[in-house]
């Protein structure tokens, strides 16, 4: 194939699979949510089957409690799209995640650090954004199309050298750049979801403080996937006042969920 007609076919997947995700960014999205909820499927049954479930049923009921009120508050396009399914994990990573069809995985650790249900509602609400958003979609799009760029480099004879350093430009100027935007777009969505399920948005900002008092050391923010919890909380706290407002009129409309912790 001539490296024009890689490029235009690049274009024109670029063209007819660009979507908007829920905050109104343009991203480009090439495989089909059936394909997607597909795989997020196959990848968390191999983590339940390499993982050991937690054995604490107090923990169990703890976790799905908050998931559960947080999913509630979908709307109900989302609630019909995706079967939702929530496992908590046995394992001291601080950690939890959501895959692409509504696969959501809580790993024990999670709670040392974040010690009560708003806490733990701002990590899960954050999960469940980046799979309204499309995020896993939408990175490996990005990766489908960086790999035809390589192509056509190969294509066109450049040195093993040349096509070495523009994967690695791709990877630092289009992935890590487009994963920080996500990480802070299902910030947002996730800090809105949990104000309009009765969790107190506030807390996030609490979360992510004691993240920051970790002294273990980060890489820089430029070359990491994620923003700095400093540079976090300065994004959450600018949408802070909207979310407290929603959140109160949440609780008045009846909204106050009671999921009790157990340490």
């Amino acid at each position: 194939m001539r490296v024009s007609d890689i490029v235009l076919i690049s274009l024109l997947i670029f063209l007819s699979q660009c979507t908007s995700s829920p905050l109104n960014r343009k991203q480009v999205t090439l495989y089909s949510e059936g394909e997607m909820a597909s795989q997020g499927d196959s990848i968390y049954r191999a983590i339940k089957e390499s993982t050991p479930m937690s054995a604490k049923s107090e923990t169990v009921d703890y976790v799905n409690c908050v998931a559960e009120n947080l999913i509630l508050g979908l709307d109900d396009t989302a609630k019909r799209k995706f079967i939702w399914e929530i496992t908590t994990f046995k394992d001291p990573q601080i950690n939890a995640f959501a895959l692409p069809g509504g696969k959501i995985g809580v790993y024990e650790g999670l709670l040392g650090v974040a010690d009560n249900q708003h806490q733990l509602a701002a990590v899960i609400a954050h999960e469940i954004g980046h799979v309204l958003a499309q995020h896993g979609n939408e990175r490996a799009s990005q990766a489908a199309i960086r790999n035809l760029g390589v192509i056509a480099a190969q294509a066109l004879g450049v040195s093993e050298s040349t096509v070495k350093a523009i994967d690695t430009s791709a990877q630092i100027g289009l992935l890590l750049p487009f994963s920080r935007i996500q990480e802070s777009e299902a910030d947002q969505i996730g800090l809105q979801l949990m104000a309009e399920t009765g969790f107190d948005p506030l807390e996030s900002v609490v979360l992510w403080q004691k993240m920051t008092g970790n002294k273990s050391r980060r890489a820089p923010e430029l070359l990491s996937t994620h923003p700095s919890p400093r540079s976090r909380i300065e994004t959450l706290q600018t949408l802070m006042s909207s979310a407290e407002q929603t959140w109160v009129d949440s609780r008045k409309s009846g909204k106050n969920p009671d999921c009790i912790f157990v340490n």
